[in-house]
């Protein structure tokens, strides 16, 4: 248990907390496991409660009536998700997709609420706060991408995040084309038309295994575009 009650301290939020304390709070929840694929839970069903991801990678997604997908959010080592379940005990608001091999350490709504009555520290309360007003701003942004910029534009803005700033090319069997269209809210083919524009503008370069950005001011540019 010692190299969870590590990994558990390398979460900000537990920073304060002794390593006896530390070993008491993972008891009081579960290590699990799940395989690349596997779905962690699913929108709309019981509160799966908060999970901390030690290990892997999580997609948080949501689906069209039609079965397309929308990916809001990447999770990635270490931090909380779907901490709201286990402050309200409602139902997931979205659905957790293991994208690698994960590791995870999960809490139920009513255990959650007996280990903050036995540790009444406002810095986890105060911690799970900032996650969600960071998520929520990444959602209002969402929002206003999906309203107001064309594919092309959303596409750029990806680029550019998922590049770093354009410092960095994007490994394309860590970002398939699957993947980039379901976090921009449209079809593979809108994005690999837009990737072709790109190419031919000269703005970036793409081959089987990488993205790579060559005009970082022009793809920043694209990136601003509203629709008109």
């Amino acid at each position: 248990m010692e190299k969870y009650v590590k990994l558990l301290n390398s979460v900000p939020h537990f920073k304060s907390f002794k390593p006896s304390d530390l070993l008491r709070i993972i008891n009081s929840g579960h290590l699990k496991q799940y395989r690349k694929d596997r779905q962690i839970y699913r929108e709309g069903d019981l509160s799966a409660g908060m999970f901390v991801l030690f290990t892997g990678k999580v997609h948080l997604c949501n689906y069209s009536c039609d079965g397309q997908m929308q990916i809001f959010s990447m999770i990635e080592p270490v931090i909380m998700f779907n901490e709201i379940t286990a402050i309200d005990g409602g139902p997931n608001p979205a659905t957790a997709i293991a994208v690698k091999d994960c590791l995870t350490w999960n809490i139920g709504y009513e255990a959650f609420e007996n280990l903050v009555k036995q540790y009444p520290d406002p810095a986890i309360g105060l911690a799970m706060l900032r996650v969600m007003a960071g998520r929520s701003r990444d959602l209002i942004a969402l929002c206003g991408d999906l309203s107001f910029r064309p594919v092309i534009s959303r596409c750029a803005k990806l680029l550019f995040d998922l590049s770093e700033n354009g410092t960095k090319p994007i490994q394309r069997k860590e970002y398939p084309l699957a993947d980039l269209s379901a976090r921009v809210a449209t079809a593979p083919e809108s994005i690999s038309r837009s990737l072709s524009w790109l190419c031919k503008k000269g703005i970036i370069t793409t081959d089987r295994n990488l993205i790579t950005i060559i005009n970082v001011d022009d793809l920043m540019e694209i990136s601003f575009q509203e629709t008109r």
